[in-house]
């Protein structure tokens, strides 16, 4: 199974702040696997995340608002085309962005801004990774992986990695109440 996805995790919001700046209601029905178009959980560290399948959302407007008064780091995943990237936004202003374009290679990487201190450790490690991967025949995207795990690192959330114990409940289903500016 591929996912294409994007995922907008909220630090210093109140949860039902967050839903409705991103124009969501919560239905309180279990979505423990992202099937639904869009669901919501609370992590560890006061994080909110939304996990849905309108990529459209991430637009530096939208998180800019999103992220007014606290601390928003959002991802977006295409599995198919090995595309994925990150970012985090501060109180209206884009703190960083990692982004990976599967098509221009496995070793593309576009960075802006200020990355966290874990992004030059991860970016070796996959580096690494890779050109093992390509001596061994290849086919395997390390540098994909960068971005979200950038994002993982700060916030804690993975969408491929979530398994909901008794410390993380699962997460909800979404209904769009309106469409966030």
């Amino acid at each position: 199974m591929s996912f294409s996805l994007a995922w907008f995790a909220a630090q210093g919001i109140a949860r039902e702040d967050f839903l409705e700046r991103a124009g969501f209601d919560d239905t309180g029905e279990v979505d423990e696997y992202f099937e639904e178009e869009h669901s919501a959980g609370e992590l560890p560290g006061g994080w909110t995340v939304i996990v849905t399948s309108d990529v459209g959302l991430l637009a530096p407007d939208k998180l800019a608002q999103w992220s007014a008064g606290g601390r928003l780091v959002a991802a977006v995943v295409h599995e198919g085309s090995m595309n994925s990237l990150a970012t985090e936004w501060v109180d209206g202003k884009q703190v960083w962005s990692l982004a990976h374009d599967g098509s221009e290679g496995g070793d593309s990487l576009e960075v802006e801004g200020q990355l966290p201190e874990i992004f030059e450790e991860l970016k070796q490690e996959a580096i690494a990774a890779q050109a093992e991967s390509e001596r061994e025949g290849g086919g395997v995207d390390f540098v994909f992986d960068i971005p979200l795990d950038v994002a993982a690192d700060l916030t804690g959330f993975r969408h491929d990695e979530m398994g909901f114990d008794d410390d993380i409940p699962p997460f909800t289903a979404l209904e769009r109440i309106h469409i966030a500016e």
